[in-house]
């Protein structure tokens, strides 16, 4: 069964996996040796660049994210009903539940010391290291958080959401930035937008944040688009694919982004326009999670329906 693909010189090459559940993301270890990948009902994977090899949770619960921690000592895995797991290389620890709230992604800050976990109705959680101990930040979020990524210097992450009113807000925020303990909303719009990736340009002086934002017009026709954020401004332009847009990173090191959606859409962006690549699937595809070396990326099958709730 494909259940990944491997992109690589322009070209996406297809993976057998044995996963017996749906695959939900991906995180490589710091010095490239193997991705975690976690799916539903605990589902765990090693990828080593060509084969996959399954490792035991323990776990029942659908996982959604995985990060490693900057040295690639651990790894915290998230998931539905307040899941959060401690994994060490050699085991799995579930921490005590501090949300029955699905959560969705985790990013370590750069320093290792922390880790932010976010998830439905504006749950974030901070995970102290030491002594390894998890915290719930306070404030008025019922957006669903959906993405996040630090600020390369550690000054901040910028966290993503979908911004609608049904959440409760008269006006929705698509953006919202986070020092490890305040939140600060940004980009405050009448625009219900969904801002499903985010990813840091570390080669930009400053930095700068790629935003990947669907908002749904009328109908539920879905628009596309890429949003920058330098920590000042915000540049934003639309991007033409016949479907969503579901995941976009910078290349490590910066240079370049691939974009990813659905039905097999790929995207390359330089940082001032996005070029199409000629489709070698008609697979929802949800990523990209690069190697830290830059030399390829794995992308996951994403679900059939509903590929915005990934």
């Amino acid at each position: 069964m494909t259940a990944a693909y491997v992109f690589r010189d322009d070209a996406l090459a297809p993976l057998q996996a044995p996963a017996t559940r749906p695959l939900r993301w991906a995180a490589w270890r710091p010095d490239g040796a193997f991705a975690l990948v976690v799916g539903n009902r605990g589902e765990a994977w090693r990828f080593d660049g060509a084969s996959f090899a399954r490792v035991d949770t323990g776990s029942q619960h659908n996982l959604r994210g995985v990060a490693w921690s900057p040295d690639g000592a651990r790894a915290l895995l998230v998931g539905n009903r307040g899941a959060v797991m401690h994994y060490d290389g050699a085991r799995f620890r579930e921490l005590p539940a501090a949300t029955s709230e699905n959560l969705r992604r985790v990013a370590w800050a750069p320093d290792g010391a922390s880790a932010l976990i976010i998830g439905n109705a504006g749950v974030v959680l901070r995970f102290e290291a030491a002594p390894g101990a998890l915290y719930a930040l306070p404030g008025d979020r019922a957006h669903t958080l959906r993405s996040i990524a630090w600020r390369p210097d550690g000054a901040y992450a910028l966290i993503g959401a979908y911004a609608s009113r049904f959440a409760g807000y008269p006006r929705p925020h698509a953006l919202y930035r986070c020092d490890g303990r305040y939140m600060q909303a940004l980009l405050a719009t009448d625009d219900e937008d969904d801002a499903v990736a985010v990813s840091w340009n570390a080669g930009a002086s400053p930095p700068r944040a790629l935003a990947l934002v669907l908002a749904y017009g009328d109908g539920g026709r879905v628009v596309n688009k890429i949003i920058e954020y330098d920590g000042a401004g915000f540049t934003s332009a639309a991007v033409e694919s016949p479907g969503a847009l579901l995941g976009a990173a910078w290349r490590p090191g910066g240079g370049d982004a691939l974009v990813c959606g659905e039905g097999g859409a790929l995207f390359r962006y330089d940082g001032l326009a996005m070029a199409a690549l000629p489709r070698a699937t008609g697979d929802n595809l949800v990523g990209p999670f690069w190697r830290p070396d830059g030399a390829s990326a794995l992308l996951l099958k994403g679900p059939e329906e509903k590929v915005y709730t990934v």
